[in-house]
């Protein structure tokens, strides 16, 4: 670690020096004919990691076409010594991070599921007078929200109280009609900001999946209507183009946001161009253009949505077009696998989510108050100042590189974030910060909001929020599947009502059996452990035979079709509606090369309160065009089980196998 140090404090003394002696060589050998002017701030302003709002500003001019040296001296060495002061601080709080690790580990919470079908019931944390206060406490502060014009005119301590009552509502809410509770009480303080720091609906705010969307809902004037969540007629469980001006965008399935805001900002830089080229021309557009217009868009994307490749599809094409005031936030819960049934506390699934959990043990004042300085209007003007000074001074051969100094130094703080991907993806990286403070929050999100529409950040910005799936209510922080996604519930116990034993449940157990005796069997799941009942499968075998893959149902039947391509029998459980992804994968990589893959499609049909995102009615029609498949429906337990269809399925050596079956029996 000593030599890790030194090593990056040698490279800002080299930066240091290497600047000097740039200048000294510019003032020699590069002048410019003409006289022009930089603009920006010649203060110290950010070497605090407080931020203010207001900073000084004064010309910084060129005389014989060399700019002031000690103003371009400032603008470098103040950026140098506030990254080498959060640099300081970072140290002293991996100290005391590293001894308070030491002496008292992290609890391991686990359960045991015995038998396919067994239901978990949350620790009863709650007494008496908490499950009062959850159930008939008073909510003033969100009492007084009709919208989020409302929210704008908070203060701060305002702020804390909405969110004490939004969770409250939250769980009183949901416990009588069901729904997804956990991913919606991790979101609360990172919404409150978002409303009370954007101007919505001019702003387009876009919820990936959109299942984390409840408070949204709650503060854009679907309060009273709750009651009807995921009900005939009532409330979406998503976000709704059709249901409020404050959905621009709808949703069901991961990984669509940054995607849908690439084309949002397109549309909008496109409307003004076009206006711009009319007014030159001496004409308008029709309708005309107005403030209203010139919009930034937020696409929120979390809980399991980042490991999708969409959402890098995305990403790479909204960093190369170089997009302005479009905001991406991260919501990193760790819930990168939706575990809504699982047997034990699970690391979550992939490289990306191990590098994004990397800075958990620190302590959160350190990456907020680094933040701060970062998404500084300031901070922005300093490397904006540099970077033209660099310009000014140097040929294009050095400029280019000498540009950069400010990524460089910010490349040192790695220790605590792990935004170098997002970085070389074209995205000014922010965080992580602590997604349940909201004086963080609220700085962070103004600073960049006004950065960008001041156009001291020019490009996509991609903002890392640490959230806690279930915060606040302790029956879902401890919960093992963070109570994610839930039918109606006993406030006081988590008790759940009874189910009956679903298709899944007798697939679970059939597939458990046939595998005990064909070591050839694997099974795969993309993000649905739970849901699939392949949780049951890996709790025997282990994951050397169950793969969950993440939220990537395209690999998921591309790498099943390699596993039967060479010998194995491989069953991958999907949803049918999430299938629907994957149809080019499954003609191509599986049917055309008549390799043997069983797939088991879950949640065929019409699946009740999740509505038309998630039903399953297009499994027949996209299947059934497909050459040399073959597609069952069994009607009851006796066809899954093993003398059933899955034993059939089994001897399926030259073709693709599908059974599907509905949610319930």
């Amino acid at each position: 670690m000593t030599i890790k140090v030194g090593v990056r404090l040698g490279a800002v003394v080299v930066t240091a020096l290497l600047l000097s002696s740039v200048m000294m060589v510019g003032q020699m050998l590069f002048v410019h004919p003409s006289s022009q002017q930089l603009t920006g701030p010649i203060t110290n302003a950010f070497l605090s990691p407080v931020t203010s709002s207001s900073s000084s500003y004064s010309s910084l001019p060129i005389s014989g076409g060399v700019p002031s040296l000690a103003a371009f001296g400032l603008a470098a060495s103040s950026i140098l010594a506030v990254l080498g002061r959060m640099r300081k601080v970072g140290a002293t709080s991996r100290r005391a991070a590293a001894a308070a690790a030491t002496s008292s580990p992290p609890r391991k919470v686990s359960r045991d599921v015995s038998q396919p079908g067994d239901d978990y019931d949350a620790p009863k944390e709650l007494d008496d007078a908490s499950v009062d206060v959850v159930m008939n406490g008073p909510t003033p502060t969100l009492d007084k929200v009709q919208s989020p014009e409302d929210i704008r005119k908070m203060s701060l301590p305002q702020l804390k109280d909405l969110c004490n009552d939004t969770r409250r509502f939250l769980v009183r809410s949901v416990s009588q009609t069901g729904g997804h509770l956990g991913s919606n009480l991790g979101v609360v303080e990172l919404t409150a900001a978002l409303h009370h720091v954007f101007d919505l609906p001019k702003d387009k705010l876009i919820w990936d999946v959109s299942h984390q969307a409840y408070p949204h809902k709650i503060f854009t004037g679907r309060r009273e209507r709750m009651s009807t969540l995921r009900q005939g007629g009532g409330l979406s469980g998503f976000t709704k183009r059709s249901e409020s001006p404050y959905d621009p965008f709808g949703a069901g399935h991961s990984g669509t946001a940054m995607s849908a805001a690439t084309g949002f900002a397109i549309a909008r830089d496109h409307k003004k161009r076009v206006h711009d080229e009319a007014v030159r021309e001496g004409g308008h557009t029709t309708p005309p253009l107005s403030p209203e217009d010139d919009y930034t868009v937020v696409s929120v994307v979390g809980d399991g949505a980042i490991t999708g490749g969409m959402a890098y599809e995305a990403m790479n094409h909204a960093g190369w077009l170089k997009l302005r005031k479009f905001l991406v936030i991260l919501n990193d819960n760790g819930q990168v696998s939706l575990p809504t049934a699982y047997n034990e506390v699970h690391t979550p699934v992939g490289a990306l989510s191990e590098a994004l959990s990397k800075m958990g043990g620190m302590d959160s004042s350190v990456p907020d108050a680094i933040s701060k300085v970062l998404s500084s209007p300031s901070f922005q003007d300093a490397r904006n100042t540099l970077k033209l000074a660099v310009k000014a001074l140097c040929p294009p051969q050095l400029a280019e590189s000498l540009g950069r100094i400010e990524e460089y130094g910010r490349g040192l703080l790695s220790t605590y974030s792990r935004g170098t991907m997002f970085e070389e993806l074209g995205f000014y990286y922010v965080g992580p910060v602590d997604g349940h403070c909201l004086d963080t929050l609220v700085t962070v999100l103004s600073n960049l909001k006004q950065s960008m529409d001041e156009g001291k950040i020019t490009k996509p910005i991609l903002l890392h929020v640490k959230t806690e799936k279930g915060h606040g209510y302790k029956p879902a922080e401890v919960a093992l599947d963070k109570l994610h996604g839930v039918t109606q519930f006993d406030v006081k116990t988590e008790t759940k009502a009874p189910k009956k034993m679903a298709y899944t449940d007798v697939f679970a157990k059939a597939l458990i059996a046939a595998a005990e005796r064909d070591s050839r069997i694997v099974a795969i799941t993309a993000a649905m452990p739970g849901g699939t009942g392949l949780h049951h499968f890996e709790k025997k075998f282990g994951l050397d035979r169950m793969f969950d893959v993440g939220i990537c149902e395209q690999h998921a039947v591309t790498m099943a079709a390699g596993m039967a391509a060479e010998g194995l029998v491989p069953y991958a459980a999907i949803y049918s509606s999430f299938m629907q992804r994957a149809i080019d994968q499954m003609v191509h990589d599986v049917a055309l090369q008549k390799l043997p893959v069983r797939f088991v499609l879950d949640r065929a049909g019409f699946v009740g309160a999740d509505g038309p995102t998630h039903h399953g009615q297009f499994d027949l029609a996209m299947l059934g065009c497909i050459p040399g498949v073959k597609i069952c429906a069994p009607g009851d337990e006796v066809l899954v089980e093993e003398e059933g269809v899955l034993q059939i399925s089994i001897f399926m050596e030259f073709h693709p196998f599908y059974v599907k079956w509905r949610k319930t029996r």
